[in-house]
């Protein structure tokens, strides 16, 4: 009788440590759940890699061809860069203080890790062995169409991932910081005004 019940507790014990785990411990493998927990689920993250796609990202481009809901077909230019089939230029919002000041904030978040503060591609990233940060004081990137920055922001280029997350009036607001970021090592006595000018030579 007695072996019937010690057999009977050891089977519920185990059963127990089945199902409920040990918690606190650390284990190399993952648990078997006979009920898996909902934070358990089959799933890509993020920014995550995939061996199921051939360009090895999680994140998925839009199909060739959609419009989001959002965007006006009248004029998508705000939210595309595009017009008529080529990359426009202008920002499409009114450039003021607030609009710059939301620029910047939004470029330090998503973007000064790699390309920097001065926007050079010294970011933080470059010390860690992440290197092609583009150099917005380039030539090449100071002559493209700010639809052609918009369309890089949305969709990436090369190592850079794409952010169609950022709402499209904070993407056109970081170009317009970036111009800044530009004007700010290319500028010339005449983008002074004249009043401060003689401050300059002083």
């Amino acid at each position: 009788m007695f072996r019937y019940f010690f057999w009977g507790v050891l089977v519920l014990a185990v059963s127990v440590v089945m199902i409920a785990g040990f918690r606190g411990q650390k284990f190399e493998k993952p648990p078997i759940q006979i009920i898996p927990d909902m934070k358990q689920q089959g799933k890509y993250k993020a920014q995550a890699e995939s061996n199921f796609f051939a360009d090895g990202r999680a994140d998925r481009q839009l199909v060739p061809g959609t419009i989001p809901a959002q965007v006006d077909v009248k004029n998508p230019y705000r939210e595309t860069g595009i017009i008529d089939g080529f990359y426009g230029d202008g920002i499409p919002l009114t450039v003021s203080e607030s609009l710059l000041a939301r620029g910047q904030e939004r470029y330090n978040i998503n973007c000064a890790a790699c390309h920097g503060a001065l926007g050079d591609g010294k970011g933080i990233t470059s010390k860690y062995g992440m290197a092609g940060a583009a150099n917005y004081h380039s030539d090449r990137i100071r002559q493209m169409p700010d639809g052609e920055i918009f369309h890089t922001i949305t969709d990436g280029k090369g190592n850079m991932i794409g952010l169609p997350n950022i709402p499209a009036d904070d993407r056109w607001a970081i170009i317009a910081y970036i111009r800044v970021l530009q004007r700010s090592q290319h500028a010339t006595l005449n983008d002074v005004p004249e009043q401060q000018r003689s401050e300059l030579s002083k």
